[in-house]
């Protein structure tokens, strides 16, 4: 089978899920459902990393009772496998469509103003598709090779924006209602999770179990603090009211550090650094969904696959952004229960990781 996954490390898989977890967390947010009544998204994001990462630990700990080294080895051969792979790869394709649909918000709103949605996407999807066809060990090196600049354009940002900080901006207090807040973090697990399992998804690459099991650790942990720390800098930026409104925040955030701070001019190129994370993360995904439906139906080549599901995240973001009508009751379904499509699968993969099979007596 040339599903393209290779071999990779520690350091490029913990890197490739921080990178993920960044993105989908500062990326993909639904302005109306988080900041609807105040600044809490970090804590969200907080409690949503936790939860995510005890999902990783279950799926691990039954990997370890059943044997294997990634998700379709507890899906096992049954007939009940393309069940149980489906709904979890299209998780992965929302979960791509989500930092994508943000990235064509940008671009065409901030950056290229007079260019349609159509020409940036046909732009997008052959960088997308080939991104997704050359597997799982190009798109986790890419990821170590930016890491560090990402992480250096972050806190560059950060640091950057300090005078631009007022604390009175975090009203109302974030835990005056706790119910809702883990409400949110509840509709948040697709954007914490989709790392994860994507990982999960391609296990095979990264040496053993136990490996995967703390680059997931690592990735995670690092992924959620970021977040949490970059989406408290911009609830002190701006207030919950403007964020409510405001179509593309973590972008703002560099204007308003860029008009305090004149020395910083780069906010173009922090800009679309991000943005290429962006697309990373979702080749990511898309790859994952790929192998997943390559293994779950015995296909043994994963490149149709990956042209297929490039091409329907395009479609797809394409269909919502220009049915504005429509769009709105769409993606908020979309970012407040498609968690459904994780929560469902996943325990019943739990529950047949359970049976330990048997061994052999020794003659």
């Amino acid at each position: 089978m040339n599903l393209r996954i290779g071999a990779f490390g520690r350091q490029e898989s913990a890197s490739l899920v921080l990178i993920a977890a960044f993105i989908g967390g500062c990326f993909a947010i639904d302005n109306r459902a988080m900041y609807g009544n105040g600044n809490a998204s970090y804590l969200v994001a907080l409690i949503a990393s936790i939860q995510a990462l005890l999902l990783f630990e279950a799926v691990v700990w039954a990997l370890r009772v059943r044997g294997g080294n990634d998700l379709t080895a507890l899906i096992g051969a049954s007939r009940w496998k393309a069940v149980l792979a489906v709904p979890l790869a299209l998780s992965l394709l929302l979960s791509a469509i989500q930092p994508l649909e943000q990235y064509l918000v940008t671009v065409t709103t901030f950056v290229f103003v007079e260019s349609k949605h159509v020409t940036v996407c046909l732009y997008l999807l052959p960088c997308l598709y080939l991104l997704t066809a050359l597997g799982a060990e190009t798109l986790a090196r890419t990821a170590r090779l930016l890491l560090p600049i990402l992480l250096l354009s972050i806190v560059a940002a950060l640091l950057a924006g300090l005078s631009t900080y007022r604390t009175y901006r975090l009203f109302p207090i974030p835990f005056g209602e706790p119910l809702r807040l883990f409400s949110l973090a509840g509709s948040a697990q697709l954007r914490a999770a989709s790392p994860l399992l994507a990982l999960l998804c391609i296990g095979e690459g990264t040496q053993d179990r136990m490996s995967m099991r703390s680059a997931g650790r690592i990735g995670a942990i690092a992924g959620g603090a970021l977040t949490a720390v970059t989406l408290f800098a911009l609830s002190m930026t701006f207030p919950y009211t403007a964020l409510l409104k405001m179509p593309s925040p973590m972008y703002r955030m560099l204007v308003e550090v860029r008009a305090e701070n004149p020395t910083l001019r780069l906010d173009r190129a922090i800009l679309f650094l991000w943005m290429t994370c962006a697309i990373l993360t979702a080749a990511f995904y898309l790859y994952a969904a790929s192998v997943l439906c390559a293994k779950a139906f015995g296909a043994r080549d994963i490149r149709p696959i990956a042209l297929c599901v490039s091409g329907l995240a395009i479609a797809l973001m394409l269909a919502l952004y220009y049915d504005s009508a429509v769009t709105k009751k769409i993606l908020s379904a979309l970012y407040r229960y498609a968690w459904v499509l994780i929560s469902v699968p996943v325990p019943l993969i739990l529950w047949k990781g359970r049976r330990r099979t048997p061994r052999c007596a020794a003659s």
